[in-house]
């Protein structure tokens, strides 16, 4: 249940968090001026929001491993070593599930901003950035 709340806190938080314009440091105009349409941008935002879920709830996974490891090495470590073998395989899981959610988000999204479009969009928000900071 408390995984259930807890996605849907993030769920939320993440919609509202990327409902802004832009990814990062880009802005939805950055993209526009390197020729991806507004379509796309939207997919590319849609992809990121699953994958910023997906990633916290691994990491929520990951740390409830962690706090059974810890207990476990609080009620003695050598009387639990095969649980905490056990629990060591189960956290190496999820970081190589982390590592492929990585590779396979990237991949989504060049489907959407090709890498020399994001390099273009990138300097540009760059030297945007840069302006403003000047200005200051």
């Amino acid at each position: 249940m408390k995984k259930v709340v807890t996605l849907l806190f993030f769920l939320l938080v993440g919609i509202s968090t990327f409902a802004e314009e832009g990814l990062g440091i880009i802005g939805d105009q950055d993209f526009k001026s390197v020729g991806v349409s507004q379509e796309n941008i939207d997919n590319v935002k849609k992809i990121i929001n699953e994958a910023s879920s997906k990633y916290k709830m691994l990491v929520l996974d990951k740390k409830s491993i962690e706090i059974e490891v810890n207990k476990c090495i609080l009620d003695g470590a050598e009387k639990n070593l095969p649980k905490l073998d056990e629990l060591a395989d189960k956290l190496g899981n999820i970081e190589a599930q982390m590592i492929k959610d990585k590779f396979r988000y990237q991949i989504a999204v060049q489907k959407y901003i090709s890498t020399e479009q994001y390099i273009k969009a990138r300097e540009i928000a760059i030297q945007r950035l840069q302006k403003l900071n000047d200005q200051k």
